[in-house]
C-alpha cells in the first residue's frame, strides 16, 4: 500500500522575525520550474550532501489555490509520498509515534534566469515553523484493487529558507555595477569596432601603396628598356627589335647578375648586363667595318719583312696580328 499525501507545500505572505517574503509570482515560478520527483530528506542539512538517503518524494504539484484561512494569501498544494519507516513517526493525528510534525520547503532561485524552483521537501522535528499552519489536506491509500481516501485536518508548519533581502544601499550599488559593466561593454565594442575599421583601412592603404610601388617600378622599368631599345635602334635591323625588347622586359624584372674577373667580383642588373653585350658585338662590328674602309684587302706593306716584299690579306686578319 502506498499513501499519497496532499499538503498545503507554502503561501504567500511575510514570515519570521526578518520579514522573509513570499509573493505569488513565487509560487508561479515554482510551478512553472517544477521537475519532479523532488525527494524528501529529514533536516535541511541531509538535502545539502548526496550521501544521505532520501525517505521520499514530491510527485506532483496541484496547483494554486485561495488559502480559506488567511483571506487574501495564495496557498501551494502537492502531493507527496513518505518512505514507510518515515510513516511510522510522522504525526498525522490519526497514527504515528508523532517523532516528525512538519516540513519544510527549500525554494532558492536558478542561476540561469533568477527564477525560483523546488529543490527539496525537509521533514523537520524539532525546528520551530516559519510559516505556521500549513495543513495535510489528504491522505490517499491506494490499493491495488480499489483506493480508499482518508481526509486528515493537519495543521503544522513550515520552515522557509529565504535568501536575504538587499537594502536599498546594496541595491543602489548593484544598479551602479550594473551600469558600469553595460557602459564597460558598450566601450569594448565600440573600440573593437574601431580597430576592426581601423586594419580594414590599414590593409587597404597598403595595398593602395603597393600597387603605387608596382606601378612606379613598372615605370622604371619601362624607361631602362626604351633607354636600351633607342641605343641600338641604329644598329639593330628592324626585324629584329621586337625580340630584343622583349628580351630586354623580361631580363627588366629579374635580379641582379654577379660577375667574375679572377680579382674583382662585380654586380650588375640583368638588364645593365644585357645591355654591355650588345655593345660590344656592335663595337667589334663596328671596328671590323672601319678597317675594311681603311685598307685595301688586296696589299698591306710590311718594310719591316725582309727584302720589302708586300702581304696581301683580309684586313681584318693583318689587324689582329698587328
Amino acid at each position: 500500500m502506498k499513501r499519497v499525501r496532499t499538503w498545503q507545500l507554502c503561501r504567500t505572505g511575510k514570515f519570521g522575525a526578518d520579514g522573509a517574503t513570499i509573493t505569488k509570482k513565487d509560487l508561479e515560478e515554482i510551478v512553472e520550474t517544477f521537475a519532479p520527483p523532488r525527494p524528501i530528506s529529514i533536516g535541511h542539512d541531509a538535502a545539502k550532501a548526496d550521501n544521505f538517503p532520501k525517505f521520499g518524494d514530491v510527485i506532483a504539484i496541484n496547483g494554486i489555490y485561495d488559502d480559506p484561512k488567511h483571506p487574501g494569501e495564495k496557498v501551494l498544494v502537492c502531493d507527496v509520498v513518505l518512505h514507510p519507516e518515515l510513516e511510522k513517526q510522522f504525526d498525522d493525528k490519526a497514527d504515528g509515534n508523532g517523532v516528525y510534525e512538519g516540513w519544510s520547503v527549500t525554494i532558492p532561485r536558478r542561476a540561469s534566469d533568477g527564477k525560483r524552483y523546488l529543490h527539496s521537501l525537509a521533514i523537520c522535528g524539532a525546528t520551530p515553523p516559519k510559516i505556521p499552519e500549513l495543513e495535510q489536506l489528504m491522505v490517499k491509500s491506494c490499493f491495488s484493487d480499489n483506493d480508499t481516501v482518508e481526509v486528515y485536518d493537519f495543521c503544522d508548519s513550515v520552515e522557509f529558507q529565504e535568501e536575504s533581502s538587499m537594502t536599498e544601499e546594496e541595491k543602489k550599488k548593484m544598479a551602479d555595477l550594473e551600469a558600469e559593466n553595460k557602459k564597460l561593454k558598450e566601450a569594448q565594442k565600440a573600440s573593437e569596432d574601431k580597430k576592426k575599421s581601423d586594419d580594414e583601412k590599414s590593409r587597404q592603404d597598403y595595398a593602395d601603396m603597393a600597387a603605387r610601388c608596382e606601378a612606379l617600378e613598372k615605370g622604371i622599368r619601362d624607361e631602362k628598356v626604351k633607354a636600351l631599345t633607342d641605343r641600338f635602334s641604329d644598329k639593330v635591323p628592324a626585324g629584329v627589335m621586337p625580340k630584343i625588347k622583349a628580351v630586354a622586359e623580361v631580363l627588366s624584372a629579374a635580379g641582379e647578375c654577379e660577375f667574375s674577373d679572377g680579382s674583382e667580383t662585380k654586380k650588375q642588373s640583368a638588364l645593365d648586363a644585357f645591355a654591355d653585350v650588345l655593345g660590344g658585338i656592335f663595337t667589334v662590328t663596328a671596328n671590323k667595318e672601319i678597317l675594311d674602309d681603311q685598307f685595301d684587302a688586296g696589299e698591306y706593306s710590311d718594310k719591316a719583312k725582309k727584302g720589302g716584299e708586300s702581304e696581301k690579306g683580309n684586313p681584318a686578319d693583318i689587324a689582329v696580328r698587328m
